[in-house]
């Protein structure tokens, strides 16, 4: 069990928890109902398609109202199998003990159902979950193994750090030699402290430990120097093709509820079947700082219909460089997250016919290649056209031209009834009666 604060200044360690976890339990207290940070844990677990388990906590407290958040719920798609959905809710209370085993029995059905599986004899691997610098014991991580096994002496390398596992201590604080799979372990002998969220591998020796660690330092300062900014709508055509993404993640901040959900109702029809917008959150109030991490954890934009956002949250942004739009007018969001919408598409072409060439005569030019002496019959021919060679009816080559040549002249175009030389690129296989068809790509408005 990984337990995760629900402070929303603890943003960054849900994203963490989502990320490690295979079952995910969301803990709504039955008196207060989903709050922001409920909406957020929602965000990460399906973010990292880990299944939530929702308890609806503290149910022996006057004013709990379990049918209240149950309904709340539905709204970000958590609906239990007897309401039509499949996600399953279990009423505790933690204080009184009450259902706690009917709790633990629903994490122990999902688990059989999810069939967790993992080798405990491949070579360890683990996840950083806490770090920090002990004045006695130099650096120490909480970590939690996800395959293999680690033992004392075991050489391993985590983000920037490497070392050998000097000590272990297992959950209640005894000294072991060995942790398993799914075993949270402390350990030190680490060279410096490695990051919470730090993958850490077992190596084969020091040599290549040091070697793996200073090459994630040389790529992450190549990386750090190349990168990008955060998300906008002006980069978003851009940063989706360099990643072959085709979602534009957004947040939403509006002066009402009811303004949510136009705002959501609009977006969601401009989904298409090649790119589509994903809302993980959106809910009524100023933009907070913790809008601001979330976004910034997700890569998303943060739309603001008729609120401002807070000063610790625009400061928030500033220095992570995500992009807060403001808005009045539903239809000026839509028009906007449209037109980013299009800029994710791959482009569409159609294909123009240009021209039709005969080939008369091959002349073999040294260092240079065949080169077709040729008419063009029909339409024309440019250097920047795309052409086809076809012999017998059957297409042989589909690509560019090399040169275009009107007598000894370079030209930029020739047209019908006039002769040219043509060579052509990557291709030599030119012969005497071959067509050359030329044609152009033009984009398809969307």
């Amino acid at each position: 069990f990984l337990d995760t604060p629900g402070h929303e200044a603890f943003t960054s360690m849900r994203a963490r928890g989502a990320n490690i976890t295979d079952i995910s339990i969301l803990i709504v207290a039955a008196d207060d109902g989903v709050k922001p940070q409920t909406v957020e844990a929602i965000s990460h677990a399906k973010e990292a398609g880990v299944p939530i388990i929702v308890a609806i906590n503290k149910i022996d407290k006057p004013g709990a109202d379990p049918m209240k958040v149950r309904t709340e719920l539905t709204e970000y798609g958590l609906m239990s199998p007897d309401w039509g959905g499949n996600t399953e809710f279990v009423e505790i209370s933690a204080k009184q003990k009450i259902n706690l085993e009917e709790l633990l029995e629903t994490i122990l059905i999902t688990a059989e159902l999810l069939e967790l599986k993992a080798n405990p004899k491949k070579r360890a691997k683990a996840v950083v979950v806490e770090s920090r610098l002990d004045p006695k014991m130099g650096a120490v991580a909480d970590i939690l193994i996800q395959e293999g096994e680690l033992e004392i002496g075991d050489i391993f390398v985590a983000g920037e750090a490497h070392g050998r596992v000097r000590s272990m201590l297992d959950d209640r604080g005894n000294k072991i030699e060995k942790a398993t799979l799914s075993q949270p372990v402390e350990i030190t002998g680490f060279s410096n402290v490695p990051n919470a969220g730090d993958v850490l591998y077992g190596v084969n020796n020091d040599k290549q430990a040091k070697k793996i660690v200073e090459d994630f330092i040389k790529e992450k300062k190549i990386n750090d120097q190349n990168k990008k900014k955060h998300i906008s709508l002006e980069s978003l055509s851009q940063e989706l093709e360099e990643q072959q993404l085709k979602e534009l993640k957004c947040i939403i901040r509006a002066d009402s509820k009811g303004s949510v959900e136009a705002l959501k109702e609009s977006l969601l029809k401009l989904n298409n079947e090649k790119a589509m917008i994903n809302i993980i959150q959106g809910s009524a109030g100023a933009v907070t700082e913790g809008d601001v991490k979330l976004a910034e954890a997700s890569n998303a934009i943060i739309i603001a219909f008729n609120v401002r956002p807070t000063t610790p949250a625009r400061i928030e942004a500033e220095k992570t460089g995500v992009e807060i739009r403001n808005y009045n007018v539903i239809y000026h969001v839509t028009e906007e997250i449209e037109k980013a919408l299009k800029g994710m598409l791959d482009p569409e072409y159609k294909e123009v016919y240009f021209g039709r060439i005969e080939v008369k005569q091959v002349f073999k030019i040294s260092n240079v290649g065949n080169i077709a002496g040729a008419i063009v019959v029909d339409g024309k021919v440019s250097k920047t056209s795309k052409i086809r060679v076809i012999r017998d009816g059957i297409i042989i080559y589909d690509g560019e031209l090399d040169s275009l040549k009107r007598f000894k002249d370079d030209a930029k175009e020739v047209v019908m009834g006039q002769e040219c030389g043509i060579g052509i690129k990557d291709f030599n296989d030119i012969k005497e009666g071959d067509i050359i068809e030329s044609y152009i790509l033009e984009e398809i408005p969307r």
